[in-house]
């Protein structure tokens, strides 16, 4: 029996000093290995970051502040480049340049040459548009109505162009989406938030609305115009079409700039930019685009939406 014990039996009492003695050591073991794991990580991650953080040194090297910005940068050297910081690694100007060039559209944008990521920080570099902005040559004295009119009706060749593209069938339905898939700054704060993206349209419309959730605002909006709403279709909408986003040189549009919040919407969201009267939104640059005429679609959207929202979501 005693030999049963000792020998058939291995977690018998005999053999439980054994087994503290192994636990004790494993313990031992583990605590003098935990800080040489951290080191290891904490180097590891350093290294990790090493592409972002020379990449970020050659450009700031390179570079120098743009004057009364506070997150572009131009090349010297006379390099035509200039590079835009923003601090998220989601919904950046890199994402929405990519994107449009990837599906060819002919449009007058910056061309996106790099991109880098270090500790949660974009640097996109892409071309200078060259020219100036139209507020700028507004105040300057150099624009004439009738040039407004002209660059305007550039613009709208554009938007055009804009309206041909198509969500993928993956993101189909989603708004208030950037080309990354994420969120972009929320209306309903004044922009100092983000949210996003909306499953429908009719959700986004009932965030901007002030509703509490979706039922108090089918319970508030009669059908017809829930119907107009949900009948708009979604479309890539540059949000912010201001005289200071849009760049001219002899009497033309030479580029539409600050694509970083541009996304999916419903199609009369890109009317309500244009036609909120605010700063770089006024005079004959604002008459051309309250005269003029969106897809039947988004002209009607917009007018239904006046009767629930409080405030413009633009």
């Amino acid at each position: 029996m005693r030999g049963q014990t000792m020998h058939g039996d291995v977690s018998g009492p005999i053999d439980q000093p054994f087994q503290n003695r192994a636990v004790e050591d494993v313990e031992v073991a583990s605590t003098l290995l935990a800080p040489l794991e951290a080191s290891v990580l904490s180097i590891w991650a350093r290294l990790q970051d090493f592409p972002g953080f020379f990449s970020r040194l050659l450009i700031l090297g390179l570079t120098r502040p743009l004057p009364n910005t506070h997150n572009i940068r131009t090349f010297r050297f006379n390099i035509p480049w200039i590079v835009k910081i923003t601090q998220r690694t989601t919904s950046t100007e890199a994402h929405a340049l990519r994107y449009l060039r990837s599906v060819g559209l002919d449009i007058p944008i910056p061309r996106l040459i790099l991109s880098c990521v270090y500790r949660g920080t974009t640097y996109t570099v892409m071309t200078r548009v060259p020219g100036t902005n139209m507020m700028h040559a507004i105040r300057q004295g150099n624009l004439t109505p009738n040039v407004v009119k002209t660059v305007a009706s550039e613009v709208s060749i554009a938007l055009g162009e804009l309206d041909t593209l198509r969500q993928s069938p993956s993101d189909a339905g989603k708004v208030m989406m950037s080309a990354s898939g994420h969120d972009l700054p929320d209306p309903v704060v004044f922009f100092e938030d983000r949210s996003g993206p909306y499953p429908s349209v009719i959700e986004l419309w009932a965030h901007c609305g002030d509703y509490s959730d979706l039922a108090e605002m089918t319970g508030d909006v009669d059908q017809e115009t829930l119907d107009i709403m949900a009948a708009d279709p979604i479309r890539y909408v540059h949000p912010d079409m201001r005289l200071y986003n849009i760049m001219v040189r002899d009497g033309h549009l030479s580029g539409i700039i600050d694509w970083e919040d541009s996304g999916w919407f419903p199609s009369s969201w890109q009317v309500h930019t244009l036609r909120w009267p605010r700063i770089g939104c006024s005079g004959p640059w604002l008459q051309y685009w309250l005269e003029y005429w969106f897809s039947e679609e988004a002209e009607a959207a917009y007018v239904a939406s006046k009767s629930f929202l409080i405030k413009s979501p633009v």
